[in-house]
């Protein structure tokens, strides 16, 4: 039989512990790790406040694709295009500022929950050990050890408190084991998270880099449309200027030819002859090819800012063009950026001219008549057409441009 005495310290003993690892012990522990995880709630709170960030984000871009989309569909200018892709450039980044943002807090967070989980896991492994050491006490002391300690009581007040140890000790026991389980799923519930937040930060980094290769693309895109843009800007200059070019040689030609008429009507000591274009014709002359007008006279084509002697005709490469009235031809030949021409004189200051041809069907000298075929359609490069030009005599009976269609009959 044990000692009373040894009984008595044993019993303050493990009231003692009792009353340090009773529930509100447990609620400590428990405290610790609540507190880590309000530590990580301004994170979160972060997190959701950049999502809803970068949701905004997103449909600003679906809004600038789309009205990307629209203009691609329409005739713009290339400076909304570029504006567009410039908006888009800077979504691109505000969302990649975001995304930044994210992952830094994201970052935060799961080095939080790694802390957690690490408290979680200490205190997993303290209850443990406490576990362990009371399930080896209670085997050791066997099942009659509670009927003993009540029965070697020496008084009734001396049972109640034995009693009241043992209920003590009981409770502690219970709330180990509830602690342990508690622990356990805790830590299995920090894994989880911890494995879920890796998983975002691997969504989050993957989003990042198509994001970043959307902004390179968009960067691509812009700095490939200003090439074009300063290129075609460049080449339309030059060609307007050798349009200019040519277009004054052409007037100078037409001047140079209608003196030599003259010059050689007086060498010859005979009267002007008397036109064969006269304004009887007017809104009367047959087109010297059908089709549809790309641009009229002074008229600037989309395609070129500079205004036009003559008009445009679009029709397909090959189709005959035909002489608008009677008169001689006084040039054929290629003319610069004009490419091949035919000038017709139809008497003292009357010229139709006709440029953009694929091929002459006739000659310097030739005498036509309305709707004989000079040459067919070529094109300007851009596109297949011809163009069309009259001359009329000023008031000094030199040749000057005038608007082609006041000469031709409407079209049906």
């Amino acid at each position: 039989m044990s000692h009373p005495r040894t009984v008595r310290s044993g019993l303050v003993l493990l009231s003692l512990l009792a009353a340090t690892f009773s529930p509100s012990a447990a609620v400590g522990a428990n405290g610790v790790v609540s507190g880590l995880q309000q530590a990580g709630q301004e994170i979160r709170n972060r997190l959701q406040e950049s999502q809803g960030r970068l949701d905004e984000i997103r449909d600003e871009q679906e809004r600038l694709q789309r009205e990307r989309r629209d203009l691609a569909s329409q005739v713009h200018t290339v400076t909304a295009e570029i504006t567009n892709l410039e908006k888009q450039i800077e979504s691109s980044g505000a969302a990649l500022a975001e995304l930044d943002n994210q992952l830094l807090d994201y970052g935060f967070q799961v080095d939080e929950t790694t802390r957690e989980m690490l408290t979680t896991r200490d205190e997993l492994v303290l209850r443990r050990v406490e576990l362990r050491e009371r399930l080896l006490e209670i085997y050791k002391r066997g099942p009659l050890q509670t009927f003993k300690v009540l029965l070697q009581a020496r008084s009734f007040g001396e049972l109640i408190s034995r009693y009241k140890y043992l209920h003590l000790i009981a409770v502690y026991d219970r709330t180990l084991v509830d602690q342990v389980r508690q622990l356990e799923a805790l830590l299995a519930e920090k894994r989880y998270q911890l494995a879920s937040e890796l998983t975002r930060m691997g969504g989050l980094r993957s989003e990042k880099s198509a994001e970043m290769e959307d902004l390179s693309r968009l960067e691509r895109q812009r700095r490939q449309r200003l090439t074009r843009v300063q290129a075609r800007e460049t080449s339309s200059q030059e060609r307007i200027s050798e349009l200019q070019r040519e277009e004054a040689r052409l007037s100078g030609l037409i001047a140079d030819l209608e003196r030599e008429r003259r010059e050689a009507e007086r060498l010859a000591g005979v009267e002007p002859a008397a036109p064969e274009l006269t304004t009887a014709d007017l809104g009367r002359l047959d087109w010297p090819v059908e089709g549809r007008i790309a641009y009229r006279f002074q008229q600037t084509s989309p395609d070129l800012a500079v205004p036009r002697a003559g008009i445009g005709i679009l029709a397909p490469r090959g189709t005959p063009v035909t002489a608008v009235k009677d008169g001689e031809v006084k040039f054929t030949g290629r003319r610069g950026s004009y490419g091949l021409a035919v000038l017709v004189n139809h008497g003292p200051g009357y010229w139709s001219v006709y440029l953009y041809l694929d091929e002459l069907r006739v000659e310097i000298g030739d005498r036509v008549v309305a709707g004989q075929v000079l040459g067919t359609v070529g094109g300007d490069g851009q596109r297949e057409q011809m163009e069309f030009q009259i001359y009329e005599p000023d008031s000094n009976g030199q040749p000057r441009q005038v608007d082609p269609e006041r000469w031709l009959r409407e079209q049906a």
